[in-house]
């Protein structure tokens, strides 16, 4: 084992024991150098934008990359709605009851959507008796428009 590596065990095992002075310590170091971190920070994220953006939505929804890749497989790179490509990110659909607006779970994740059917539904709140009216709406004017 090397000096660097028995250093690097102690240091370890030093903020094990010490976590609160070891985050004072951290807290300062970052308040002296806060304009450079800041600096580092977003030219990490500009160099790593698409992966950051992967894992907040994995981490978000809770769900494995793998799980989105076979939904896009699943439905043929199309809304689970209208039935068009995506062109932007596919929006993860669930239901609104079981989870926050920003989370989803295993139990409540449904299909992915297009930035409109998302919406769309999102506006309508998922109930099934406002959509149902939303669609008589429009058929009474479409066959208004025809006459």
């Amino acid at each position: 084992m090397t000096k660097r590596e028995r250093q690097r065990i102690a240091d370890h095992k030093y903020r094990e024991r010490h976590p609160e002075k070891c985050k004072a310590k951290d807290r300062r170091r970052y308040l002296q150098n806060r304009e450079a971190e800041l600096a580092r920070n977003a030219s990490y994220y500009m160099r790593n934008r698409e992966i950051q953006r992967l894992k907040h939505r994995d981490r978000r929804h809770r769900i494995a990359s793998d799980w989105f890749d076979k939904k896009i497989a699943e439905q043929n790179n199309c809304c689970a709605i209208c039935f068009e490509s995506f062109v932007d990110t596919p929006h993860i659909d669930h239901n609104h009851k079981c989870c926050s607006h920003n989370r989803s779970c295993n139990k409540c994740r449904r299909d992915l959507l297009c930035k409109d059917c998302n919406l769309g539904l999102g506006r309508f709140k998922d109930n099934v008796e406002v959509l149902y009216k939303a669609i008589q709406y429009i058929q009474r004017h479409n066959n208004a428009n025809q006459s």
